[in-house]
C-alpha cells in the first residue's frame, strides 16, 4: 500500500538516514547500497537516500534506477551483505558498528558523526552537477580511415602548427599583460594624482577621502558589475576551476570568450580600486582561455555574435590553417601550454611560470608539451617586455636594454645591488626554517578563517543573487578604502633623508612605472617619499605603503633602499610597528577580498604579507645580534615566498618565481627551506586554498594518490568488482532513431557502451559483448547533421560498417569537421531538445548506423585488478569510463616494449 509522506515523516527519513552514518566516497558494494535502502523501509527515503549518495555515480554510464534495488527479496540481500561485509572486514576498509556489532569502533573511508554524514552527503549532491570530460583519443573506423590516408608532409604540417599556436600564445598572453599593466597604470595615476590635488589645495580628512571613495568604490563597483551581470565565472582568480577542468572535469563558460573580457577587465579595475588582489591568478585562468582557444582555432561565442546580426558564417578556421586539434586531449594541452604563457606574463617570470603549470595546474604533462610550454613562455615575457620598451621609448628600441626590469624589483638590475643585498649566514638557516614554521601556520589558519567565510557567503550571498554579490564588493571596497585612507591620513610626519641619501634612494634607474602600477612624481620630484599632508621637508611614512598599489607597496617592502651602497648608514627605513599594522591589514583585507564577486588573485597579497612579518622577523634577528649585519630584503623574500607557499602549498615553481621576480638568486637555499616547511607545516593544518575550494564545489577531482596514504591504503585493498556498477544503459549499433531518441531523454549518461546484447547490459550481474562506446555529444552531432542514418526493413542483412565511409580524403575530413567538439561545442543541455525536436517523423522511422563512428577500443580493466590500478588510469589518461571485464579474458597475442621501441626508430632496432 502506498504511503502518502508528510514533510515530518521526510525530514525524519533523512534524519535516520544521518544518524546510520552512511560511509562516503563509494567504499560499499552495490549489495551493501541495497541493504541500507531495505533498513530504511520506505521508496522514498531511499529515493532521497539516492540522490545524495550515488550522485558521485551519475556520470558513469548506467547508473541504476534505486527503485529496482528495493524489489529484491530481503533474506538475498541480507545474505549478499554478510559477504561483503565479510570482504570488507578483512581488509580494513570499513568497520561499521551499525552492520556488525562485532566489528570494532574504528572507522576508515567512512564519516564518524550525523554531522560528517551530512557535510559528505551534501558534497557528494554538489559533485553531481559537474560532468567528467574524456581525454582518450578517439579511434573510430572514420579516424582511421582517415590517418591511414595522410602522408607524411601532412604529419609535417601538423607537427608545425602545434610549435606555431603556442608562439601565437606566448605572443598573445604577452599583448594582454602589456595592455593591462597599461590600463591598470593610467587608472592608478587618475586616483592618485586626483587625491594629491585636492590634498594639496584643500588639506584636512572629508574632501580628499570623498575623492577617494569614488575612484576606489567605482572602480570595484565596475569591476562587481562586469562580473555579476555577465560571467559569474570571471570571479575570483580562476585557479581552482582551471585546476579542475586539467583534472577531467568540464566547467560550462569557463573557458568561453566572454569570461577571458570580463576577467581582464574585472580584474583591472580591482586592482584600482584598492582591493586586496593581484593578477596573477586571474592571468592564470586567462591563458587557459586563450591557450584552448587559438588551439581551437575558432569561437563559439563569436559564431553566436555572428548568428545574432544575419550572418551564417562559422568563426572556425579549417584544417588548412591549423584546424587539426579540436579534441578533447588536444584542447586541454594547450590550455596548460595557455596557463603557464599566462602566470609568466603576469610575474615576467618564464621559468617560473612554467614550472607552476606542471606543479599545480597539469595531472598530465609530457616532454613534447614541456617544450611547446617553454617556447609560450619565453614568447610571452619577451613580447610583454618589447612593448613596455616601445612603449617608453619608441625611438630608441634598437638600443634599449633588455632584461634590467622585474616585476617584483623596485629598481633595475643596473642600479640594484643584489650581491650586497641578499645574503646569509649558515646560522641563520634554522630561522629561516622557523619563518617557514610561521607561514605554514599562518596560511593554515587564514584558510580556516576562510572556510567560515566561504559558508557565509554561501548561505547570505549566494552566486545566484547577483545584487547581494554587487554590493558585497562595494562595502569591500568601501571598507578597505576608509581602512587604507585613515592609515595613511593618521601618519606623523617624518623628516626627509639627507639630500645625498634621497638621491639613492629615488635613483630607480629605467623607469619601471608599468611594473609598478603608477606612474607620476608629487610636486618636489620624489617618488618614494609622499608628501601628503605634511611639509615640504618632511613626507607620510604611511603613505609608502597604504597611498601605493598594492604591488608597488611589496616592492618598498622588500627592496626599498637597495641602492644605498654598504658604506652608507640609512637614514630611513621602514618601521617594524608600520610593517606589523600592514601585515594585519592585509591579512584582513585577503579574508574579506578572496571569494567576493569580482576577479581577485592572492599571490600578490600573499607575498606582500609575507615580505611584512618576513622583515619583522629580521628586525628582530638584527636587535638581538647587533653585532652582525643582517640582510633584511633577505628576510623580506624568503617571507614573502614561505607566506606564499603556506596559502597555496607549491613549492617549486613559488621559490622560481620570487627568484626571478625579485632578483634574490643568492638566496635558493634558504627560501627552498623555508616553502619546503611552510608546505609540511600547512598540510598539517589544513588543504591548500584551491584545493579546499575544490572539495567545498564538490568536483570530482582525481588527486595523485601518492600524495594521501589514507586513499592509497582504500585503493589498494579494494577491487575494481567490488565497486563496478553492473547495470548499464546500451545501444546498439544499428537501431532506430526513434528508439535511439527515447534512450537519450530517459537518462543523462554521457556515453553508451554499444552492443548487439542491450537486455544482458541492462540486467545486472550478467556479462556481454563490448563493440565499442560512443559519446552522447557524438551522437547528437550524428543526429544535427543527419549523419549515418540509413533505410532498413529491419529483416534482412546490413552493409558493412565501412560502407558508410566517404571514399575521397577530403570527404572524410569534410565529415569529420562536422562531428568535430571544438570549438563549437554542443551544450547537451541546451541543445539536445532542440536537435531531438528538429527530427522529421519520416526520419525517426529510419535506422541510424553507429559502427563507423564508435569508439571500438575504450579502455577495460580486469574485475579482480585493484581499485589503484583503475585510479591511475583514470589520472593518468584522463578517462570519462571505464569498463569491467571478465577475470579470465581470452588472449590473442602480445605486443612488448622492443617492438614498440623498433617501430619508432622506422624498422631499425
Amino acid at each position: 500500500m502506498e504511503r502518502n509522506w508528510t514533510g515530518d515523516d521526510e525530514k525524519s527519513a533523512f534524519d535516520d538516514l544521518l544518524s546510520a552514518r552512511v560511509p562516503s566516497r563509494g567504499a560499499l558494494s552495490n549489495v551493501l547500497e541495497e541493504y541500507e535502502l531495505k533498513a530504511l523501509q520506505s521508496e522514498h527515503a531511499a529515493e532521497q537516500y539516492a540522490v545524495r549518495h550515488t550522485s558521485n555515480r551519475k556520470a558513469s554510464s548506467g547508473w541504476r534506477d534505486p527503485k529496482n534495488k528495493l524489489q529484491s527479496e530481503f533474506s538475498d540481500t541480507v545474505h549478499h551483505v554478510q559477504d561483503a561485509l565479510h570482504v570488507f572486514k578483512e581488509r580494513g576498509v570499513l568497520h561499521h558498528t551499525e552492520y556488525d556489532s562485532n566489528i570494532p569502533a574504528a572507522v576508515h573511508g567512512a564519516p564518524k558523526t550525523a554531522e560528517e554524514s551530512k557535510e559528505s552527503l551534501e558534497r557528494l549532491r554538489r559533485m553531481g552537477q559537474f560532468e567528467a570530460q574524456d581525454f582518450d583519443v578517439v579511434d573510430n573506423d572514420v579516424e582511421r580511415e582517415t590517418t591511414l590516408n595522410r602522408d607524411h608532409l601532412d604529419y609535417l604540417v601538423e607537427e608545425s602548427w602545434r610549435w606555431l599556436l603556442s608562439f601565437l600564445i606566448g605572443v598573445t598572453m604577452g599583448m594582454l599583460a602589456f595592455l593591462v599593466d597599461i590600463v591598470l597604470q593610467r587608472l592608478n595615476s587618475f586616483k592618485y594624482t586626483a587625491v594629491k590635488t585636492v590634498v594639496a589645495n584643500h588639506g584636512g580628512f572629508w574632501a580628499p577621502y570623498m575623492v577617494w571613495l569614488v575612484f576606489t568604490m567605482g572602480y570595484s563597483a565596475m569591476s562587481a558589475f562586469l562580473v555579476t551581470s555577465f560571467a559569474p565565472l570571471g570571479a575570483g582568480s580562476g585557479i581552482p576551476e582551471i585546476k579542475t577542468y586539467l583534472n577531467g572535469v568540464h566547467i560550462k563558460g569557463l573557458l568561453g570568450l566572454k569570461t577571458l573580457v570580463v576577467k581582464m577587465f574585472s580584474v583591472t579595475l580591482s586592482m584600482a580600486g584598492g582591493l586586496i588582489a593581484g593578477k596573477e591568478g586571474p592571468f592564470i585562468h586567462a591563458g587557459g582561455i586563450v591557450g584552448g582557444g587559438i588551439a581551437g582555432m575558432g569561437s563559439r561565442t563569436i559564431t553566436d555574435l555572428l548568428h545574432k546580426y544575419g550572418y551564417k558564417r562559422k568563426a572556425k578556421a579549417s584544417r588548412k590553417y591549423g584546424g587539426y586539434f579540436r579534441n578533447d586531449a588536444d584542447h586541454r594541452d594547450y590550455v596548460g601550454i595557455g596557463t603557464a604563457a599566462g602566470v609568466s606574463c603576469s610575474f615576467a617570470a618564464p621559468i617560473g611560470g612554467l614550472l607552476l603549470s606542471i606543479e599545480e595546474g597539469a595531472s598530465f604533462y609530457s616532454t613534447s608539451l614541456f617544450w611547446r610550454g617553454f617556447l609560450a613562455t619565453c614568447t610571452g615575457v619577451c613580447t610583454l617586455h618589447f612593448l613596455a620598451q616601445f612603449h617608453e621609448r619608441p625611438s630608441e628600441i634598437m638600443d634599449a636594454r633588455f632584461g634590467i626590469r622585474r616585476d617584483l624589483g623596485l629598481y633595475d638590475d643596473n642600479i640594484a645591488l643584489y650581491g650586497s643585498k641578499f645574503w646569509y649566514y649558515i646560522w641563520e638557516l634554522p630561522i629561516y626554517v622557523f619563518i617557514g614554521c610561521i607561514a605554514g601556520a599562518l596560511g593554515g589558519w587564514f584558510i580556516k578563517l576562510n572556510i567560515h567565510f566561504t559558508s557565509f557567503r554561501a548561505k547570505y550571498i549566494p552566486a545566484s543573487n547577483r545584487w547581494r554579490r554587487f554590493g558585497e564588493v562595494v562595502f569591500v571596497a568601501w571598507l578597505v578604502a576608509t581602512t587604507w585612507f585613515i592609515a595613511t591620513y593618521s601618519s606623523p610626519c617624518q623628516n626627509l633623508p639627507s639630500k645625498e641619501q634621497l638621491s639613492y634612494y629615488e635613483n630607480s634607474g629605467e623607469d619601471q612605472d608599468i611594473y609598478a602600477g603608477v606612474s607620476g612624481f608629487d610636486s618636489r620630484g620624489l617618488k618614494f617619499f609622499p608628501q601628503l599632508w605634511c611639509n615640504s621637508t618632511q613626507f607620510n611614512p604611511h603613505g609608502q605603503l597604504f597611498f601605493n598599489p598594492l604591488v608597488q607597496s611589496m616592492r618598498m617592502i622588500v627592496h626599498f633602499g637597495e641602492t644605498l651602497p654598504e658604506s652608507i648608514t640609512p637614514e630611513h627605513i621602514i618601521s617594524s610597528s608600520l610593517l606589523l599594522l600592514w601585515a594585519v591589514t592585509i591579512f584582513c583585507g585577503m579574508l574579506f577580498c578572496f571569494g567576493i564577486g569580482a576577479a581577485t588573485g592572492l599571490f600578490i597579497p600573499s607575498l606582500a604579507l609575507g615580505a611584512a612579518w618576513g622583515r619583522i622577523v629580521g628586525m628582530l634577528v638584527r636587535h638581538m645580534v647587533g653585532h652582525h649585519a643582517i640582510s633584511l630584503p633577505a628576510y623580506a623574500a624568503v617571507g614573502a615566498a614561505a607566506q606564499l607557499g603556506g596559502v597555496t602549498r607549491m613549492t617549486l615553481s613559488i621559490t622560481v618565481l620570487v627568484m626571478e621576480g625579485t632578483g634574490a638568486l643568492q638566496l635558493v637555499v634558504p627560501m627552498m627551506l623555508a616553502v619546503f616547511v611552510a608546505k609540511i607545516v600547512g598540510d598539517s593544518v589544513s588543504m591548500g586554498v584551491y584545493d579546499l575550494h575544490i572539495k567545498i564545489r564538490g568536483a570530482p577531482v582525481l588527486l595523485e594518490a601518492a600524495l594521501e596514504s589514507h586513499q592509497r591504503m582504500v585503493s589498494d585493498k579494494l577491487s575494481v568488482g567490488e565497486l563496478m556498477t553492473t547495470q548499464m544503459t546500451a545501444l546498439e549499433p544499428v537501431m532506430l532513431v526513434s528508439k535511439l531518441e527515447g534512450v537519450l531523454r530517459r537518462c543523462a549518461h554521457q556515453a553508451f557502451p554499444i552492443t548487439t546484447e542491450v537486455d544482458k547490459a541492462f540486467a545486472a550481474n550478467e556479462s556481454f559483448p563490448l563493440h565499442g562506446v560512443i559519446k552522447r555529444t557524438q551522437v547528437l552531432r550524428m543526429l544535427k547533421h543527419r549523419i549515418g542514418l540509413l533505410t532498413h526493413d529491419g529483416m534482412s542483412a546490413l552493409p558493412p560498417a565501412k560502407t558508410r565511409i566517404p571514399k575521397s580524403q577530403e570527404e572524410r575530413i569534410e565529415l569529420l569537421d562536422k562531428l568535430e567538439q571544438f570549438p563549437l561545442k554542443i551544450r547537451v543541455k541546451e541543445e539536445q531538445e532542440g536537435i531531438l525536436r528538429d527530427l522529421t517523423d519520416e526520419e525517426r522511422h529510419m535506422y541510424i548506423d553507429l559502427r563507423p563512428f564508435m569508439q571500438r577500443t575504450p579502455f577495460l580493466v580486469h574485475a579482480n585488478a585493484s581499485l589503484s590500478r583503475a585510479y591511475r588510469l583514470f589520472r593518468t589518461m584522463g578517462l570519462h569510463h571505464v569498463f569491467v571485464g571478465p577475470p579470465k579474458p581470452m588472449v590473442m597475442g602480445v605486443i612488448t616494449r622492443k617492438v614498440r621501441c623498433c617501430e619508432s626508430h622506422h624498422g631499425t632496432c
